[in-house]
């Protein structure tokens, strides 16, 4: 023991207390001495001792009795007896009241050592195995918070996490894995993995993952497309996990959902090839007739230059619009989009918009019919992209009409929305398209719509305002029949139209 021992010595007799006091100093040992049980039981509430020799018979109170209330004190201290009367019935009594051994009197001074280096070796080794065992708790809660960690970090992590021992059976798992792979059934920690994930492509890069081979990379990425109905596709990251001497402890799995980028991809793919297609043919065009023009290739004849001219120029025209469709587009994907919303009656803004539009089909001859009441409940919105809304789907009715056609359209309330329905007798939309009519970028292809420019963002445009208003928008179209776009627009409440 690293610091001087204690004891104490409770005997009436004089002789025996400066006898042990003696012998006992002489080993090195810090000794107090105490002549009865009361003073020695003041001087342990007082003092830690490791060991304390009592005798049994002293008046007032015995050591017996001292001896438990002494246990109450300090469980830990090594009582050993000291007795003249010494029988199987006092040992078993003073055993009883947490004596380690006990001397009968009279005692050598070897004899003394013995049973006090006993006693205390018995001390040593019990304080030994309390510090181990507080040890073992301690790091035995430091583990528990290490690992309430790890999984409190695991579980907040939006990537999703598999890890594997090197007998394929899953030791830690987070939600977004779950969700990620959206499986159906538990999983468990200690399972086998390919008991858990039914995934062909994911097993088949976990397994890799575990292969010899592997051993020369740090990270094996894959990607991997999850079918139907969950449609996603994950980028999986698989490295092993070894200790500081290289040993292979498992693996972990990271899946990271990508099908968002994917799309963007896809989508800048599209932007790409419509800019360069819409871009290119007017720039030509315009080419064309510029160096016509400035060369004379038509000779004196002003009325074909100034029908050169006129091309040009609604060439040009079709490019500013292409310019104000993608800045449209660009606005109103910016989150922080300032709207001016007010209460409106839309039957002036569709009215107005159709009149302005209505020359735009008279190369098709097309007939326009309105239902449209002068007073509408009103509804509030933002005046400009209520008329770039309509300008777009009347635009799109006579675009995509036949000669002789019509353009209908109607509003009426119905319950909390006003409904809007902008109508043409045009080509239609086929059944294969509809799904992706209001895709950015999307054009219907086919004969009828090939001398159609534009950019297809004008309904992806539609369909983001009205759903920035808080409203719907659904279509109705049969090859060769024409197309319905009704648009279903919240009624501001307890508000009358003026």
């Amino acid at each position: 023991m690293d610091d001087k021992v204690t004891i104490l010595v409770v005997d009436d007799e004089k002789g025996i207390r400066e006898g042990c006091r003696r012998i006992l100093t002489g080993e090195g040992f810090a000794v107090d001495v105490a002549a009865n049980g009361k003073e020695g039981l003041e001087m342990v509430k007082a003092k830690i001792y490791d060991l304390m020799l009592v005798d049994l018979m002293m008046p007032g109170m015995g050591g017996l009795d001292m001896m438990e209330q002494v246990s109450q004190i300090d469980s830990e201290i090594i009582m050993i007896v000291i007795t003249g009367f010494a029988t199987i019935e006092t040992a078993v009594d003073a055993m009883k009241r947490g004596a380690y051994d006990y001397i009968p009197k009279p005692f050598t001074p070897d004899q003394l050592l013995a049973f006090v280096n006993r006693g205390l070796e018995k001390r040593r080794l019990s304080m030994q195995a309390k510090r181990l065992m507080e040890e073992r708790d301690q790091k035995l809660l430091e583990v528990a918070n290490e690992r309430s960690k790890i999984h409190t970090i695991v579980n907040s992590i939006a990537d999703g996490i598999l890890v594997i021992n090197r007998e394929k059976q899953l030791v830690l798992f987070n939600p977004a894995a779950i969700k990620m792979l959206a499986l159906s059934r538990k999983l468990e920690t200690g399972k086998d993995i390919n008991d858990l994930i039914l995934n062909e492509d994911l097993i088949h890069i976990i397994e890799e993952g575990f292969s010899s081979e592997s051993s020369q990379y740090t990270i094996l990425s894959e990607e991997i497309e999850l079918p139907s109905p969950i449609n996603k596709t994950l980028m999986v990251n698989v490295s092993k996990v070894r200790d500081e001497t290289g040993q292979d402890f498992g693996i972990v799995s990271t899946l990271r959902d990508i099908t968002s980028l994917k799309e963007i991809n896809q989508i800048k793919s599209q932007f790409v090839a419509m800019v360069t297609h819409e871009l290119r043919a007017p720039l030509s065009a315009i080419e064309g007739y510029l160096s016509a023009y400035l060369t004379q290739a038509a000779g004196n004849d002003p009325q074909m230059y100034s029908q050169m001219m006129e091309r040009a120029k609604q060439r040009a025209h079709s490019l500013l619009e292409l310019v104000n469709d993608l800045l449209q587009y660009s606005r109103l994907e910016v989150k922080s989009v300032a709207r001016k919303k007010e209460p409106l009656n839309i039957s002036e803004i569709i009215l107005s918009t159709v009149e302005l539009l209505k020359v735009q089909g008279t190369a098709k001859d097309l007939k326009f019919e309105m239902d449209v009441p002068e007073h509408l409940p009103l509804i509030e919105a933002d005046r400009t992209e209520m008329e770039q809304l309509f300008t777009n789907l009347v635009s799109n009715a006579i675009k995509y009409n036949v000669k002789k056609g019509k353009v209908m359209v109607k509003a009426r309330p119905d319950c909390n929305f006003l409904h809007i329905t902008v109508a043409d007798t045009g080509i239609g939309i086929d059944d294969e398209s509809l799904p992706c009519i209001f895709d950015e970028f999307y054009r219907v292809c086919g004969p009828e719509t090939r001398y159609v420019t534009g950019t297809g963002l004008g309904l992806s445009i539609v369909k983001k305002i009205v759903e920035s208003h808080f409203g719907h928008i659904k279509i109705d179209s049969k090859v060769g029949k024409g197309t319905a776009f009704t648009v279903m627009l919240p009624i501001q409440q307890g508000k009358e139209s003026k």
